[in-house]
């Protein structure tokens, strides 16, 4: 496989404004033109030409006059802008699900044994009403929680999991177990382990109502009906009993968007769980509603099977296509840092044509809201909690802190969640149940389970609003669409910088 150049790299082609324009129609004058001013910007001008400069390489494209994913050199990027004033170059950019992060040992504690000493503890997990060990729960015991020091490790078959300390009884700051699916975590403080202790989790008990269903359980079987709602993620199980997925594509320019809008191979549960929140369809205690259960979904696969990040070039043609199905919102529970404009105009394109694209603002820890939340054009939304709402020995409450609601002493934003003035609303978003690929269920926390919370609820809103959604698909649409959420939206009593214009009922 040949190598590329280390000063290649790759951008989104796009216009100047908008998304579609005649000047990303590759013709041959306009190769030539390139080829021009390539040589020109590389001094090769008025020199023989034997080594004629390569055609601009197009990864993808998915309209003659839309949008591209090219890879070019810095002289060819230079070359390009040079030779065709109507268009722009954005770097390419990965995004990342906006789960909360789980907290991890970043150094070990020294494994410098005594002469004489039985090193390891090893750790049994097991289920808390059976009794039967639980293979896949995450370890993590912090000998120095500031410092991240420490040991971790997953559980066997057997539930057993082997942390390499130096001696068979330590004194830590902070025990975490992490819960494989259908878990809850564990959490405790200034505890003592000793090798051969069971610690015990607990199941999802769906019958056990979580936030989300103290907030929009009650809702009728048929809320949000008729209105659409796309989910970008990682793709959708429609085969799951309580979901129903009316379709969708895989938008994964590396892998030639094959592999259909299903969950992805490696990594791919999350877009399951957004779903659910948004409109799963089952009932308690055997399964799970979601906040709209009348809502039409539609799945958008824009993470690889391969595992890793979603390409903002999928992201923009995902966010096309829902616009095309006619879909009134789309949940975008995803996240970086990097101001990039290529979502962003797809967003403000989604807008104009009758779409609210409603994003998880990150999990950073209150650090300021990732992109594409906070564009002006996205509906950023923060991660409220509840206590009471998962067990009180769960990691979830690592996720509580100030300031309460003044609403209520037990509401809060999450710890994890990012804040600041482009929040627009909050949504139920630690210790959330919802559904996972292959029938099952489980808890996850973080933005990305917010966002589609505040989704679910403003299908609900709009679905109440039959004129509005028959309004012509343009930017009035959009603005009406956003008026009727703004005004539904109640304040939780925190500073607007943690909840915007608050929760929606």
């Amino acid at each position: 496989m040949a190598v590329k150049p280390s000063n290649v790299q790759r951008y989104v082609l796009m216009p100047k404004r908008g998304l579609y324009s005649a000047a990303l129609k590759l013709t041959a004058s306009s190769e030539e033109k390139f080829a021009n001013a390539l040589f020109v910007r590389t001094g090769l001008s008025g020199k023989a030409k034997a080594a004629k400069p390569k055609a601009v390489k197009v990864v993808h494209s998915f309209a003659e006059t839309g949008p591209k994913l090219v890879e070019l050199s810095d002289a060819e990027a230079t070359a390009l802008k040079a030779s065709n004033a109507g268009i722009k170059l954005v770097p390419e950019v990965l995004y990342y699900p906006a789960r909360s992060p789980r907290w991890q040992i970043l150094k070990q504690s020294s494994r410098k044994a005594q002469a004489g000493a039985v090193a390891g503890i090893t750790l049994t997990v097991a289920d808390a009403a059976s009794g039967k060990p639980v293979k896949g729960a995450t370890v993590v015991a912090f000998t120095d929680l500031a410092g991240r020091v420490g040991q971790q490790g997953t559980s066997n078959a057997k539930g057993q999991v082997a942390l390499k300390f130096t001696t068979t009884s330590k004194k830590l700051e902070l025990l975490l177990i992490y819960g494989p699916a259908g878990y809850w975590g564990l959490c405790e403080r200034a505890v003592t382990i000793k090798t051969g202790q069971a610690k015990n989790i607990a199941r999802v008990d769906l019958a056990v109502p979580d936030y989300l269903d103290t907030l929009y359980g009650s809702h009728p079987r048929d809320a949000g009906a008729g209105v659409r709602v796309g989910v970008i993620d990682t793709g959708v199980d429609g085969a799951h009993p309580d979901l129903e997925v009316a379709g969708g594509a895989a938008f994964v320019a590396d892998e030639k968007d094959a592999g259909g809008w299903g969950p992805a191979k490696q990594d791919g549960e999350h877009g399951t769980h957004v779903a659910g929140i948004v409109g799963a369809r089952g009932a308690r205690p055997k399964g799970k509603q979601g906040v709209a259960p009348g809502a039409t979904l539609f799945s958008y696969r824009v993470f690889p099977n391969a595992g890793g990040g979603a390409s903002n070039y999928d992201i923009l043609r995902a966010i096309e296509q829902g616009v095309k199905d006619g879909c009134d919102l789309l949940n975008l529970s995803l996240g970086g840092d990097t101001p990039d404009e290529a979502v962003r105009d797809a967003i403000k394109s989604a807008f104009d044509q009758g779409t609210l694209c409603i994003v998880a603002a990150g999990n950073d820890g209150r650090q300021p809201v990732s992109y594409p939340a906070a564009w002006g054009e996205s509906v950023a939304v923060s991660a409220a909690g509840r206590q009471g709402t998962f067990p009180a020995n769960s990691s979830e409450q690592l996720d509580i802190a100030p300031p309460a609601a003044t609403s209520s002493k037990d509401v809060f934003i999450a710890q994890f969640s990012n804040i600041g003035p482009q929040i627009d609303l909050t949504g139920p978003g630690v210790g959330i149940v919802s559904t996972l690929p292959g029938k099952g269920y489980g808890v996850m926390s973080g933005t990305s389970m917010a966002c589609p919370a505040a989704v679910g609820a403003a299908a609900v809103l709009l679905a109440a609003q039959p004129k509005v959604l028959a309004l012509p698909r343009d930017g009035k649409r959009a603005t009406a669409m956003l008026a009727v959420i703004n005004a539904a939206a109640k304040p939780l009593g925190f500073p607007k910088d943690l909840e915007g214009l608050g929760l929606l009922p």
